[in-house]
């Protein structure tokens, strides 16, 4: 959060003693870092978090607002943004999540030149982090900034494997300047067009065309704010493809931290409950208890002060006991369940229930309240560790095995620069010398979302596994096969022909022939008429119904891949994904190395 310029104006604080307060700030490190989760559209697995910064809270700086807006009129933004960012890695290490991490930079700081250069990858290294961790998040506050200049830094990061978020898009032109200017990769929508969406026909035509231009430009869609359950339906509707709010969770310095949630009496008015929820802003559910604490029921937040919210409402219900209008019939699980068990408990309960906390006990007595993000979270953990080795569905290689292939790929063309003299020593003296250049395809499907819900999820799997055989099949010796994951697999291909120019043909044959393969290897998954019309109707994701044509494998080959990064393979997937997909071919095939300057 980095606020206008005119500190004074803004906050009425004497100068001097702002400046006095920002100097024991930055000399005593006392600055602290809260996480809030940022989650999938279905609001339940968390995809990363967002490091927010917090003064010391005994001083006239405990808030970001006015911590950033004394550094910035006293000339010490970049000092504070750099102790920022060294707490956040810092507690990040430190906490253990595996999740991805967004961190504020001001863009300004960036093109400062008292900013240090490095200093991010340096911090990285001490605390045992890696690039692709972390998402620069820009939140733009200064008008007239050089956008070739900012682009030019924004480009920097992105090719040591940084992602790139934009925050507050919506808030005004500049911030639709920076937009054009740094293609970045996460975009997030400013609350004020999600509060209240889902009643605000404007604000829906708004987001929607945002939705569509970050689509359309590469970027995936952040939508902030999220405080109501109708306002999360909504964005989802539209297309958002991650959510962050107080629906989900507030920001917290331990977000897995145990929830020691003290429950209510079931005689207690329903307006005691209500005050308790405004004075407890972190809380969003209580468990309701009889006299020998056991559970009787939950209340969720935002269902009761919702209730109390509508026409009459306080009138209506505020001197209602509680066990009136509580849930009566809670998730409950005993506190030595195994993870397997409350797993099935918790995602097999129906609708909107399935995303309530539940009540932990033991011998029938109240203990906590579980939270059904951090249920799944630790579950996608233990997935994600499966999944590095093997994917489960089809049991090729996963994430893991992939990036040291591709690791071996680079240095065994005789290279590997940018991957640090360590690396490259101990990839030589275990890949041996090739003579051979190598191909590296990232391969997707078409349509494939669509055909998943139209023909159901086991028809889905059966059309992976279909692939997964074909590909399979094609490998020659040397070659590497693996299943990131969802419709997304990566190989390797050895070409070992003599000359240049016969590499490139055989490669081009040789994925011409993997896509065709496919398509005879998936016919039999379609209905007659469907293969007969070409396509199938389908629900786009905004809920309309159009004509889909038949699945299709896409393919983006890199070659030459002497002197490329993994970071930049990649990334130029990521770019020429669409490309492929625009073509009548299906497939790009390219040089990977960076053009001689």
């Amino acid at each position: 959060m980095l606020p206008s310029p005119s500190l004074q104006a803004a906050h009425g604080q004497p100068v001097v003693e702002s400046r006095h307060a920002l100097e024991a700030l930055l000399r005593l490190r006392q600055v602290s870092m809260h996480f809030q989760p940022i989650v999938s559209s279905n609001g339940r697995e968390v995809f990363a978090y967002e490091a927010l910064a917090r003064g010391s809270a005994a001083g006239p700086l405990a808030s970001p607002l006015t911590m950033f807006s004394a550094a910035r009129e006293h000339g010490r933004l970049v000092e504070l943004d750099s102790l920022c960012r060294e707490r956040a890695l810092e507690q990040w290490s430190t906490l253990g999540l595996t999740e991805r991490l967004f961190i504020n930079v001001s863009p300004d700081v960036l093109l400062d030149g008292a900013h240090s250069p490095g200093l991010t990858r340096r911090l990285l290294r001490r605390f045992g982090l890696r690039p692709h961790q972390v998402v620069i998040e820009l939140t733009e506050q200064t008008p007239g900034l050089d956008s070739a200049l900012m682009r030019e830094a924004v480009s920097h990061y992105q090719s040591m494997g940084f992602a790139i978020a934009l925050d507050d898009l919506g808030e005004g032109y500049a911030s639709l300047k920076l937009w054009s200017s740094v293609q970045p990769d996460f975009v997030k929508i400013d609350r004020h067009f999600i509060s209240g969406i889902h009643a605000d026909p404007l604000k829906r035509r708004f987001v929607r065309s945002i939705i569509d231009i970050a689509h359309g430009s590469g970027s995936q869609v952040i939508a902030e704010g999220i405080e109501h359950e109708a306002e999360m339906e909504c964005v989802r509707q539209l297309g958002a493809d991650y959510l962050q709010g107080w629906l989900f969770a507030p920001a917290e310095a331990d977000p897995l931290g145990q929830r020691a949630v003290t429950p209510v009496h079931q005689d207690v008015t329903v307006n005691e409950v209500a005050q308790r929820l405004h004075a407890e802003q972190e809380v969003m559910s209580l468990a309701v208890v009889d006299e020998q604490q056991r559970p009787v029921g939950l209340i969720i937040r935002h269902r009761l002060l919702g209730l109390l919210s509508q026409r009459f409402g306080p009138e209506l219900h505020a001197r209602r006991l509680i066990h009136e209008v509580m849930q009566s019939s809670p998730l409950r699980v005993e506190a030595d369940e195994t993870l397997e068990r409350v797993s099935a408990k918790v995602t097999g309960r129906e609708g909107s229930d399935r995303d309530e906390d539940f009540i932990i006990t033991r011998g029938g007595r109240y203990q906590g309240l579980g939270r059904t993000l951090d249920l799944l979270r630790i579950i996608t953990e233990l997935q994600v560790a499966s999944a590095e080795e093997a994917n489960p569905l089809t049991r090729l290689p996963g994430n893991g095995p992939i990036e040291r292939q591709l690791l071996e790929c680079v240095a065994g063309e005789g290279l590997g620069e940018g991957l640090g003299e360590d690396l490259r020593e101990d990839l030589r003296e275990n890949s041996g010398a090739r003579s051979a250049e190598w191909a590296a395809i990232y391969l997707d499907l078409d349509n494939f979302k669509p055909f998943n819900d139209r023909f159901g999820h086991a028809q889905g799997d059966r059309m992976l596994l279909a692939l997964a055989t074909v590909l399979r099949d094609a490998l020659q010796e040397d070659d590497f096969l693996g299943h990131v994951g969802g419709d997304d697999f990566v190989m390797t291909l050895c070409m070992t022909e003599s000359h240049r120019a016969l590499r490139l043909t055989a490669l081009e044959q040789r994925l011409a022939g993997l896509q065709s393969a496919f398509q005879h290897a998936v016919a039999s998954l379609y209905p007659a008429d469907v293969l007969a019309a070409g396509g199938f109707q389908g629900h786009d994701r905004f809920g309309t119904t159009r004509f889909f044509a038949l699945t299709r494998l896409s393919l983006v080959a890199l070659h030459g891949l002497a002197g490329c990064e993994t970071t930049r393979i990649a990334a130029r997937w990521s770019e020429l994904k669409s490309e492929a997909k625009a073509r009548d071919s299906g497939r790009v095939i390219e040089a990977c190395a960076l053009p001689v300057q």
